[in-house]
This record gives C-alpha cells, sequence and structure tokens, in this order.
C-alpha cells in the first residue's frame, strides 16, 4: 500500500536528516516511529504526509515514496492530501481563530460536503473525541491540549485513507490519551494505515501492531510490537526511555524560605458555565524546591500560571514575589523573578539569533549588555545545553526541542528567582531528560525553586518534592509526590498512578 524507497534527505547543514530509508506498510498497520529528539521523524511524517517536498524543499532530496503503487508525482498532491492526512508535531500550526466547530467542518467545507453532512460528521467527532465541553469555544481560547484534541478531529474529519500524527500524545492528560488510543483503535478499522512518531512508546503501545526505530535518520526495519515493548535495550540505543521503567531515587528536598506565595486568586475569566475559572486558589514554592502541577486538560493550569505572570486579569487573591507583595508589579516587572517557558517557545522568542536571545535574559536588553565579556558567558550557557554551535542561528530555524533547550539556557542565564516549565518536551528523550534534570539541579542547588507543570506522571513523580493537583479551578490537593498518587484528589482524576503498569510487571 504504502512504499519508500531509497530516501535520502538533507536540510542546510545537515547532510543526512534521512539516510537510505526504506519502508513498506501493508493495508490495515499501524506502525509506530519512535526515536529521539532530532533523529528526523518528522521529516520522514512530512514525507508520508506529503508536505516534504511539495510544501517544503529540501536542498537534498532523492528516493521516491509510493501510494498503492503510484509516486507523489503520478497520484497528484491535491488527491494526495486528501488520501494522507497528517498532525503536526506543533499542533498550532494548523490552527486558525475559529470556532471550534468551524475549524472541525473546514476539511469538509474545502471538498464540497453537503452542510447537513458536515454538521452531522462534526457532531459525531465531538462525541467521539469526548469534547463536548468545548463546542462553541473559541479554540485560541483553548489549552494546549483542548487544541491537539481539536485538531486531531480536524484531521480525521473527512475520513482519510491514511493518518499520520506526529507525537500526538503531547499536552495530553492521560485521560485524553486513552481516548485518542480509543479513536485510533476504532478508526482503523476503516482506514488503510496509521503512522504514528512518538517518543514516548508506552503511551501507544496498545493500539500499534509494528514499531520502527530512527536513530540519526536510519530507519530500522518494522518489527511487531509485542516482541520489542517489553525490552530496554532496543530502546536505550536509539535515544529514547523504554515503556517500562523504574522509579527513580530522588534526593530530599531542603526548603528554604517562601519564594512564591499565591492566596485566594479567583479570575475575572469564566467557563462557559460562568464559573470563574479559577476559584480561591493558592500555593507556595520554596527556595530550592521543586514542584509538580498536574491536572486535566482545562482545569485552569495556563490560566494560574498566566496570572502569576501578571498576564491574565485576577478579581481577587495576592501574589508575593520573595516576600514583597507582587499585585501592582508589571508583567515585566514580573519577568525579572519568574522565568516562563511555554509549551510553544515560539510565543517568546523575538530576537535575531540564539546568543542575542540568551544575552537579554541575561541582561534585561540593557545599553552594553551585548559586550564580548557577556556574549562570552551566554554561549557557555549555551554550551551547557549542546547548543553553542547555534549561536548565531535564528531561533526559528531552530526545533521544537532546541527552542526548548534554549528556553532552559535563557532561564538559566537570567538568574530567574522561580522558573515556571509548561510541559517542557525535553522529558521524553534520553538526551533531553539529562539537560532538564541538570537545569532542575541548578535552579535548586542555587537556592532557586521550580513549578513545573506536566502530565508525564513519571517525570513528576522522579523529580519533584511536592505535586498540587488543579481540578476545575480549585486546588484539590497540596502535598508531598510520594503521597500524591494515593489521594482522593488524585482518585477522582481516574488516571493511572505513575509506575503502575512497570510495577505490576515486575
Amino acid at each position: 500500500m504504502l512504499d519508500i524507497n531509497n530516501l535520502n534527505i538533507g536540510f542546510g547543514a545537515d547532510v543526512s536528516v534521512i539516510t537510505e530509508a526504506n519502508l513498506h506498510l501493508e493495508k490495515g498497520a499501524r506502525l509506530l516511529v519512535c526515536g529521539a529528539a532530532g533523529s528526523g521523524k518528522s521529516t520522514l511524517m512530512n514525507v508520508i504526509a506529503g508536505v516534504v517536498p511539495t510544501l517544503v524543499t529540501p536542498p537534498a532530496y532523492a528516493g521516491e515514496v509510493k501510494l498503492h503503487g503510484r509516486t507523489l508525482a503520478e497520484f497528484g498532491k491535491d488527491q494526495w492530501f486528501m488520501a494522507v492526512a497528517s498532525l503536526a508535531q506543533n499542533a498550532e500550526d494548523q490552527l486558525w481563530d475559529l470556532g471550534v466547530e468551524d475549524l472541525i467542518a473546514f476539511p469538509l467545507e474545502n471538498r464540497g460536503v453537503p452542510k447537513a453532512e458536515i454538521r452531522a460528521r462534526v457532531a459525531e467527532l465531538i462525541i467521539e473525541l469526548e469534547i463536548e465541553q468545548l463546542r462553541g469555544r473559541r479554540v485560541l481560547t483553548l489549552s494546549g491540549g483542548e487544541r491537539r484534541m481539536v485538531a486531531i478531529a480536524a484531521a480525521i474529519a473527512a475520513k482519510p485513507e491514511i493518518l499520520v500524527l506526529d507525537e500526538p500524545t503531547t499536552g495530553l492528560d492521560p485521560a485524553a490519551r486513552q481516548r485518542l488510543v480509543r479513536l485510533i483503535k476504532k478508526l482503523a478499522a476503516d482506514l488503510s494505515g496509521v503512522v504514528i512518531a512518538e517518543q514516548d512508546p508506552a503511551s501507544l503501545q496498545a493500539v500499534v501492531d509494528r514499531v520502527a526505530l530512527l536513530q540519526y535518520g536510519s530507519l530500522s526495519a518494522p518489527v511487531a510490537a509485542g516482541s520489542i515493548m517489553g525490552q530496554a535495550a532496543p530502546w536505550e540505543s536509539a535515544g529514547i526511555l523504554p515503556p517500562q521503567r523504574r522509579r527513580s531515587q530522588k534526593a530530599e528536598a531542603t526548603p528554604g524560605r517562601p519564594l512564591l506565595s499565591v492566596s485566594g486568586v479567583k479570575t475575572e475569566l469564566k467557563r462557559a458555565d460562568g464559573r470563574a475559572v479559577l476559584e480561591d486558589v493558592g500555593l507556595e514554592l520554596r527556595a530550592g524546591e521543586i514542584v509538580g502541577l498536574v491536572g486535566r486538560n482545562g482545569a485552569g493550569k495556563t490560566t494560574l500560571f498566566q496570572s502569576i505572570l501578571g498576564l491574565a486579569k485576577m478579581k481577587s487573591g495576592t501574589i508575593s514575589i520573595d516576600g514583597e507583595a507582587a499585585n501592582g508589579w508589571t508583567p515585566a516587572r514580573r519577568a525579572r523573578s519568574i522565568g516562563y517557558l511555554p509549551q510553544n517557545m515560539r510565543r517568546i522568542l523575538f530576537n535575531m539569533t540564539v546568543v542575542e536571545e540568551v544575552l537579554f535574559a541575561m541582561t534585561g536588553g540593557a545599553s552594553g549588555g551585548a559586550s564580548a565579556d557577556n556574549r562570552d558567558k551566554a554561549t557557555a550557557v549555551l554550551g551547557r545545553y549542546g547548543l553553542a554551535d547555534l549561536a548565531e542561528a535564528n531561533p526559528f530555524a531552530l526545533s521544537a526541542r532546541q527552542q526548548a533547550l534554549l528556553g532552559l539556557a535563557c532561564a538559566e542565564a537570567a538568574s530567574v528567582k522561580i522558573a515556571i516549565l509548561d510541559e517542557p518536551l525535553l522529558a521524553r528523550d534520553m538526551q533531553g531528560r539529562r539537560l532538564l534534570e541538570n537545569f532542575l539541579s541548578t535552579m535548586t542547588a542555587s537556592g532557586r525553586s521550580v513549578l513545573l507543570i506536566s502530565h508525564d506522571l513519571e517525570l513528576i513523580d522522579d523529580v519533584t518534592s511536592r505535586t498540587l493537583i488543579l481540578e476545575q479551578g480549585r486546588m484539590a490537593f497540596d502535598g508531598e509526590s510520594t503521597t500524591a498518587w494515593q489521594s482522593a484528589a488524585f482518585a477522582a482524576l481516574g488516571w493511572p498512578a505513575p509506575y503502575a503498569e512497570s510495577e505490576a510487571a515486575a
């Protein structure tokens, strides 16, 4: 059905993003392509989707891709795009500020589907993905995980032959991941094939039947999923955390003085039912402490850190930063103490080069900040995150993973007292996890604190001393991470506890 023959692709200085890749998929296949960040997964997904080379033409491209025995040129790009639907790694690249129903309907309208059929199909998808609560919302008001679910609905709306998903679980809470798995299982009966790129094999092992590993652009031959999921060596050799992992030992934290105190926060922003997005929320971060924040998609996590940063209006409540009342502080003043790394780093990048981003973080754009001495210091920080060779590159030319590393470098260089990390993508491969843990160690060793927002419960369990559970705009739990997973608040979420499957299999 789908064949890739002797595929070689290079972009810019990378001579071989994809090297001699070969792949044959039979009808009905559900293939998982796993590889560390930078291994070439997104490029391979874009090739299958037809984005490369029709919309993005790499300097070096050789080989062929065939669907039903015909190349993309023979098939025609319009027909190819109708046959193969894709979800990009950054789902926001496929979103506009439309209503949720309008965005899901968009591909159907493009194909001239009658309005009555469009309405029926949109209603069907909203029920299947269990996103009824998003009806009538504007897409850009949704959380990152909610946006991804809407993008998935739009991708499958026109019932393509092949579905290509690039890291679809990013930003999804465990319940949403389970819904996605159920949906893929259901779709697989009608689709000719599903190809999924992921760094987290555990989340999708129940839905795929074949696995191929991608390492430095070299694609392994697919093997039966059941023959590899229980092993560690193949994944680790490809730079990926294996599906079955053991709980890590962590050093006991000795928290110092409060660096951030939030009390009684209620926001002006309201939910569809009229309730405030945040109701009487409080938390505290102390020096030398890493605190995890978990909650369903749409629980109010994004609004909480926006309130802390002064980007969301509060109806009531107080915020103190290192003992000083900060309600009257501007966002710019708060940013001198709080570093924020969003899910999509492109939202906060603005300089022409990577080193200038770090220099701005280090000096706040002060006159003379780009001195030779400061540039040397900025380059040294970049080196600790593997970015020294990219110092003069445009930040927007970096991969999502490299942009996340740049965010850590900027936070370190700025010497902020508090770092807020929103779903850091770095935790999903071995090297990224190591660099993230190095950053966390640097922060705590110097008496600073981190608020880590993530649906990766294993990461939260491994690196945090306390966990907060936010549910429907209220803080349902605030306590030690070791006890969070046995709490009533966590039980109410209906999620599996971290490491539960690994420990059950031991």
